[in-house]
This record gives C-alpha cells, sequence and structure tokens, in this order.
C-alpha cells in the first residue's frame, strides 16, 4: 500500500512529534508499505536528516498546529486559527499526489477539516493527542464542525485517541461517528530484572511550563543535596544547567526510552489542568521499561500510575511534596518496583507501535450516519 505520513507539527526535535513519526514509517516499512513523509515546510535539517535512510521527507505544509490565536484577533483568533489553517492545509494536501491512505500520527481539527475540503480518494487514519479545547476555548465547536464535515464528505476515515479519557471526550463530538481507542507507540526498553534501589531520579521530556520546568532549578539542586543522581533532559535543548556532581544533562537522544530506563524512578510535575486527558510519551515508556512513575493526582499519567500501580500520585505538585514522594518510593522501593516491573510486562501484552500502526490501518470506513 502506498501511504502518505501527514504530519503539519514537525518541524523540529522538540516534543513527539518526530519520535512518533519515525517510529510509525519504521513499522510501516517492515510490513512492506510504501512511504513518504510530509512535514512542515519549515522542517530543520536535523529532521530532514533523521528520515534520510529511512523515507522520502517534503517539507511542504504552510500551517503550524501550534500557536496562539488570540494573538490573531482578540475577538475571532479561534475562527480565524482553525478556517486559515483549513484552507491552508487543503491547498498543500493537493499537491501530493495519489495514496492509498493518508495517516496522521497526531491529527488536529483544522487537518480533519482540510481532509473533508479536498475530500480524497485515499483513506484517512488519524490519532488525536490532545483535548478538544487545546489552544481553544471554543475547541469543541470547531472540532464537531470538523467531524460533521467529514461526514458531509464521506471520508473514508478511522480517527482515534490513545487516552481513554480523550476517547469520552471526543465521542461526545462526533455523532455517529466512532472515536477508536488505539495501543500506545511506545515500547520502552523493558528488562527482564526488576529494579532494587532507587538512586537515580529522571526529569524528561520537552522542558516547558506546562511540564513543571519551574520547579526544576530548586528541585534538582535539592535532590542533588540528598544524595540522588539526577538526569535533566529536554528534547528542545533549552536547558542550561552548570555542571554538578550526580547531575548528567540531556539534550535531544535518538532513543529516550533507553535513557529512561537507565534510572529508577521517573518524576512528570506536569500541570493537572493541562493534563487534566492528555497523556504523556514520558510516562508511556517509563512504565514500558518498568520504571516507577509519580505524577500529580488528576492528570492522565496519574491515572495511569493507578491503574497500573506503577508509582505514587501527589495532590500538591510542590517541591517539597515531590520530594516526600521520593522519599516514600525510596523507603518502599522493592514493593513499588515490582508493581512496576509488572506492568512493564502487561504493557507487552497490549501496547507498543506494531499494535499502534495495526489499530491505526484497520477500520478505515465509518458507518453511514442514520
Amino acid at each position: 500500500m502506498r501511504i502518505g505520513l501527514l504530519d503539519p507539527g514537525l518541524l523540529n526535535r522538540s516534543g513527539h512529534h518526530l519520535e512518533w513519526d519515525l517510529r510509525v514509517v519504521d513499522e510501516l516499512a517492515s510490513l512492506g508499505h510504501s512511504v513518504e513523509v510530509f512535514a512542515n515546510k519549515r522542517a530543520d535539517r536535523k529532521v530532514i536528516e533523521s528520515f534520510s535512510d529511512r523515507a522520502k521527507l517534503w517539507p511542504l505544509f504552510e500551517a503550524f498546529p501550534y500557536g496562539d490565536p488570540g494573538a490573531i484577533d482578540p475577538v475571532a483568533g479561534e475562527l480565524c486559527f482553525f478556517l486559515d489553517a483549513a484552507a491552508a492545509l487543503a491547498e498543500d494536501l493537493r499537491l501530493i499526489g495519489e495514496f492509498d491512505l493518508w495517516f496522521w500520527p497526531s491529527l488536529f481539527a483544522p487537518q480533519l477539516y482540510a481532509c473533508s475540503i479536498v475530500a480524497p480518494t485515499a483513506r484517512i487514519s488519524g490519532c488525536i493527542h490532545i483535548e478538544p479545547t487545546f489552544q481553544a476555548v471554543n475547541g469543541r465547536t470547531w472540532w464537531r464542525y470538523a467531524f460533521l464535515m467529514a461526514e458531509r464528505a464521506n471520508l473514508s476515515a478511522n480517527i482515534g485517541v490513545v487516552v481513554p479519557l480523550l476517547k469520552e471526550d471526543y465521542s461526545r463530538l462526533t455523532a455517529s461517528r466512532p472515536i477508536e481507542l488505539f495501543p500506545v507507540a511506545h515500547n520502552g526498553a523493558p528488562s527482564s530484572i526488576r529494579k532494587t534501589a532507587l538512586t537515580r531520579i529522571g526529569f524528561f521530556g520537552h522542558q516547558r511550563r506546562e511540564k513543571g520546568a519551574a520547579l526544576l532549578s530548586e528541585l534538582v539542586p535539592r535532590l542533588l543535596r540528598d544524595g540522588f543522581d539526577v538526569v535533566l533532559h529536554d528534547s528542545g535543548d533549552l536547558i542550561r544547567a552548570e555542571n554538578a556532581a550526580g547531575l548528567t544533562v540531556l539534550g535531544y537522544v535518538p532513543c529516550l526510552a533507553d535513557e529512561i530506563a537507565k534510572c529508577d524512578v521517573v518524576v512528570v510535575p506536569y500541570d493537572p489542568p493541562a493534563y487534566r486527558s492528555r497523556g504523556s510519551g514520558i510516562v508511556w515508556d517509563a512504565i514500558a521499561s518498568g520504571v516507577p512513575v509519580i505524577a500529580p493526582s488528576d492528570t492522565a499519567p496519574s491515572r495511569l500510575v493507578d491503574e497500573t500501580g506503577a508509582g505514587r500520585t501527589i495532590g500538591d505538585r510542590s517541591v517539597d511534596a515531590i520530594c516526600r514522594a521520593i522519599i516514600d518510593v525510596r523507603q518502599n522501593y522493592q514493593q513499588v518496583s515490582m508493581a512496576a516491573f509488572e506492568a512493564s510486562l502487561r504493557w507487552q501484552t497490549t501496547h507498543g507501535v506494531k499494535r499502534f500502526v495495526a489499530a491505526m490501518l484497520r477500520n478505515t470506513t465509518f458507518p453511514t450516519p442514520a
């Protein structure tokens, strides 16, 4: 099958876009499919080089899915952001040629609406990672409209999520159209033996405000003083930390799961409102690798930690609360690490990139609306 992997968010190496796209391309190629990648028009050299021995990459899309609608207009900014992006995307989609499938690893509302405008003969499969109101107070309206237009255009499509709460959110917006719950495309780096002691603590991801980056300047030195080794990673290469005994600073790494697996606990001090229904690749890789996680309560990551038993959740996202949770995990590490190890064994039976791609390739036709 000839597949076009479409990702206007593929711009640089920060965030999840490059990681997911590389995994998907490798898996599709292993299944014998022909794949071409269409990235943002401003994709940097490092992104392009990442695909040099994998698939042809075309820097194409003008519209970037992230931005501040209020900067466009204080009243109509959201509407302009949605319509302008969809129009630009549709114009670009008309240039990509014939494919059997348009594969969207990270689908946004303007992208779905753009597909409706173009009404391709290609089937469409897309995975949604963000809540409907991401960047837009009226986001439910834009998603609802995109789904309605998809119905009118009679798109052959398979739309899903990897977080159960997002399935609930989007099922309320799609009317007769089903929202699939896909497996998570993270294999982790699982071990055949469980961890035995807590000495190394990891902070991973694209460090920014909603991920709790502001806490790190106080939290990391405190943990170092308490005798822990600390790994501080930032895929956006923005962290500039002074050298200190016990501190490892990482920028972009090609296999993040391997670095996570070297830790004895991973802390994700995420902002609860931002992560109420949003998943975390860091948490997925940690659980898949048998590494305990500490996450703030009332978030999608904390619900997963509670369900799997693979760590601790905290109600207060303060430095003191995080440190108390770390001490608790250290004092009960045999129990906590065993639960995390068992969770990693279960993970391998239900998740991973093979299962994710297989699910994305299934069920690509919506039922006829009643």
